[in-house]
C-alpha cells in the first residue's frame, strides 16, 4: 500500500487515512468513478473529477513526517512504483481531458508530476538493477568481480533512495498534493465536488458539456493514441534503443488513455487491446532495464573483459526481448476493428 511509503511515516499515514481526530482529516470515504453506462451519460468535467479523486486516494500524504527525510533504506520499492503509476495516471488525465482544463493548471501540474517522476526514477532503476538484472547475470557469470559491483550498487541505491526520500517528504511534494486536491475539488473527506474544482475551464471555453461532446473527444483520443504506435510497432527489428524507449512511452500513453476512456470501448475489443499494450510495454520495459544496466556498468571499476561479458549478455537479452515484443504487437487490432469497438455517446 502507498500508505507504507516509508517505515518512518507508516503510522502517521495510516492514522490520517483512517480519519484521525487529531487532524480532523478523514479519507475513509472511498471515491469510485461512475460505471461505464453512467460515464457515457455524464459530462467530461464530472468524469475527470471522479477519476482524479480515485487516483488521489492512492497518494501518500506523509502527514506527521516533519522531522525530515526518512532513512534511505526505509523506501518501499513497490510502494514507490505504485506512486509513480499514480502520478502517470494523473498526467494521463491532464492530457486526455486537456480541453476541459485551464492551460495554466494543466501546465503547472504536469511539470510538478514530471518532477516527482524524475526525483524517484533513479531509485526505481537502481532497485530493478540490484534485485532483478544483476541476480540473473550473477547466475550466468559467477566469475565476475561481484564484490566490486555490489559495493558500487550499494552506494548507487543509497544515493538514489536519499534523493527519493527528500522528494517524498518535501514541501514541494506536499504542495503538489494540495494543488491537485484544489485543482479537482477534492474535499477533506475524500469526496469530489466539480463546483469546487479550480482547474476546470468555463463550459463556454470547452468542446461542450453534453456527453456527446465527450464521446467524440474520447473517440478522437483513442484513435490518435492507436495511430501513434505505427509504423514503429511493426518495425521493432529496425529500431535502436532510443526508438524502442520512445515506442514504450507511446504504449504507456495508449494504455492509460484506454484505461481512462474505457466506457467508450466495447470489452470484446478493449480487453485484448489493453492486454497487448500491457505485455508489450512490460517487454520493452525489460529492454529499457537492460539498457540502463549497460549504462550503469560503464560507470563501474571493472576490467574490460568483465564489462564486455556482461554488456554482451545484456545485448542478447535486448535482442531476444525485442523479438518477443514484436510478436506480441502483431496482435494489435486493425484500425477497422478498433473503430467498430468504440461505443457511441449519449446526447
Amino acid at each position: 500500500m502507498l500508505r507504507d511509503m516509508t517505515r518512518a511515516t507508516t503510522a502517521a499515514i495510516a492514522a490520517s487515512a483512517e480519519g484521525s481526530p487529531a487532524d480532523g482529516h478523514t479519507e475513509a470515504a472511498a471515491t469510485f468513478p461512475p460505471g461505464a453506462k453512467q460515464a457515457r451519460r455524464t459530462s467530461a468535467a464530472h468524469l475527470l473529477v471522479a477519476l482524479a479523486a480515485l487516483a488521489l486516494t492512492q497518494w501518500p500524504t506523509s502527514r506527521g513526517a516533519h522531522a525530515g527525510a526518512p532513512p534511505a533504506e526505509s523506501i518501499d520499492p513497490e510502494a514507490l512504483h505504485a506512486l509513480r503509476i499514480t502520478a502517470r495516471r494523473l498526467r494521463t488525465l491532464l492530457d486526455v481531458f486537456s480541453p476541459w482544463i485551464k492551460p495554466r493548471w494543466r501546465r503547472e501540474l504536469t511539470e510538478e508530476l514530471h518532477w516527482l517522476g524524475e526525483s524517484t526514477g533513479l531509485t526505481r532503476d537502481a532497485d530493478v538493477f540490484a534485485t532483478s538484472t544483476l541476480p540473473a547475470l550473477r547466475i550466468d557469470h559467477p566469475a565476475i568481480d561481484w564484490p566490486a559491483i555490489d559495493a558500487h550498487v550499494a552506494k548507487l541505491r543509497g544515493d538514489a533512495n536519499r534523493k527519493a526520500a527528500e522528494a517524498l517528504t518535501s514541501d514541494r511534494q506536499r504542495a503538489l498534493h494540495s494543488c491537485l486536491r484544489d485543482a479537482f475539488g477534492i474535499q477533506n473527506d475524500g469526496s469530489a465536488d466539480p463546483r469546487a474544482a479550480k482547474a476546470l475551464r468555463r463550459p463556454s471555453r470547452t468542446p461542450g458539456k453534453r456527453p456527446r461532446a465527450l464521446a467524440k473527444h474520447a473517440h478522437n483520443v483513442l484513435r490518435a493514441r492507436y495511430i501513434a504506435l505505427f509504423p514503429q510497432a511493426r518495425q521493432l527489428a529496425m529500431l535502436d534503443t532510443e526508438q524502442l524507449h520512445a515506442l514504450r512511452v507511446k504504449l504507456k500513453q495508449a494504455r492509460y488513455s484506454t484505461e481512462a476512456l474505457a466506457p467508450w470501448m466495447r470489452k470484446a475489443v478493449r480487453a485484448p487491446y489493453q492486454d497487448t499494450l500491457r505485455v508489450a510495454q512490460e517487454l520493452l520495459g525489460q529492454v529499457n532495464d537492460a539498457v540502463v544496466a549497460q549504462r550503469l556498468l560503464e560507470a563501474m571499476a571493472l576490467s574490460a573483459a568483465h564489462r564486455d561479458t556482461l554488456t554482451g549478455r545484456l545485448d542478447s537479452l535486448i535482442v531476444n526481448t525485442t523479438s518477443r515484443a514484436a510478436h506480441v504487437l502483431c496482435h494489435l487490432p486493425d484500425a477497422h476493428t478498433l473503430e467498430r469497438g468504440m461505443r457511441p455517446g449519449r446526447r
